[in-house]
């Protein structure tokens, strides 16, 4: 009796035992699988495709049950036959690409070959014409340097032959007017002599016939009365007035035209009156700016200015009346009455003076 209880307390741990047991191997069994899934995908991580194939066709019900995992070794297996493919047909590209390479780096080597044969000809063919032409400017060298040395000892007797000749000319030309100067010297003397003959003739003729005359004068000529001729009141002579106190006036006086210059026009010129100021700025760069103030306003022109002997003319480009201004195309010509460091009068077409300028 106490057997069989014990007995009966001994099949519940007994029971215990063997889902222990079940559990450990189906823990053990899904360890296993998962290893086998794991080197798998670990397999097809790496591209070890002989451990892929070796899972695969292993026969492990983990692996042949999962079909997820059966497209993922389908997938693999057939990326790997494409990749397989691929790298047989790089693999041959290659080798073609190789071999036209060796071909073409053949014929590369030929080519230079021949151009280094043609290029060697060449050079020697450039070398020949080189030496030819050398010595062919030698020769001419040679002979231009007889041809200058001939031309220069022709030259230097050309010259030695006109030295002489413009001396020999030279004297014969002192010689002809040494002989000119005598003959007129003579000529002179001949002269000389000869109106001092006459001179002397004439005076004693004249001392010849002086007493004859007189003799006459006073036989012949009657005592009479002075007759008293009327008084002639004489013109009254001019009075002589210098030239310094003579006025000519402005407008009438000969003057000669003013030479313009410049550099003395160059600068800024004023004009100040009880009823305006006039400003007139001349610039080295021939623009010009013309500013008149008054009790209405301000205007300004400008423009550019050119001068020639003694015309000054002003192209006007742009006019301004206070903040009013228009662009324009005048011309204004301006003869120049004085010009000096200090002073410029300008006289308009009708002779009047249009600017008296200072500064």
């Amino acid at each position: 009796m106490q057997y069989t209880r014990g007995f009966i307390l001994r099949i519940p741990f007994l029971i215990l035992i063997v889902h222990t047991l079940l559990f450990t191997q189906i823990v053990s069994a899904a360890s296993e699988e998962a290893k086998l899934k794991g080197a798998l995908l670990k397999a097809i991580k790496n591209h070890n495709t002989e451990m892929v194939k070796s899972l695969a066709d292993g026969g492990h019900e983990s692996i042949d049950r999962d079909d997820v995992l059966q497209e993922k070794i389908y997938e693999y297996l057939d990326a790997e036959r494409q990749r397989e493919i691929a790298a047989k047909e790089k693999a041959k590209a290659d080798a073609i690409a190789k071999k036209r390479a060796e071909e073409k780096a053949k014929q590369d080597a030929i080519a230079a070959q021949k151009a280094a044969k043609e290029k060697a000809a060449a050079d020697a063919i450039a070398k020949q014409k080189a030496d030819a032409a050398a010595a062919a400017a030698a020769v001419s060298a040679k002979k231009a340097a007889q041809e200058k040395k001939k031309a220069d000892a022709l030259a230097a007797k050309k010259r030695a032959d006109a030295k002489k000749k413009a001396q020999a000319k030279a004297a014969a030309d002192k010689k002809r007017k040494e002989a000119a100067a005598k003959k007129a010297k003579e000529k002179k003397a001949r002269q000389a002599k000869a109106a001092e003959k006459k001179r002397q003739q004439t005076a004693a003729a004249k001392k010849k016939a002086a007493p004859k005359t007189t003799a006459t004068v006073k036989k012949v000529t009657p005592k009479k009365r002075p007759v008293t001729k009327p008084k002639t009141v004489a013109a009254p002579k001019a009075k002589v007035i210098p030239k310094a106190a003579v006025a000519v006036p402005a407008a009438a006086a000969i003057t000669e035209p003013v030479a313009i210059s410049n550099k003395k026009l160059i600068g800024s010129w004023k004009q100040i009156s009880s009823e305006k100021v006039i400003t007139l700025d001349i610039n080295a760069d021939t623009s010009f700016m013309l500013e008149q103030v008054e009790d209405d306003g301000t205007l300004t022109l400008t423009g550019t200015w050119k001068s020639e002997e003694n015309i000054f003319m002003l192209s006007i480009k742009k006019v301004q009346r206070n903040v009013h201004s228009r662009e324009t195309d005048i011309h204004r010509i301006y003869k120049v009455e004085r010009l000096s460091n200090h002073r410029l009068v300008l006289r308009d077409k009708r002779n009047r003076i249009a600017y008296d300028l200072k500064r």
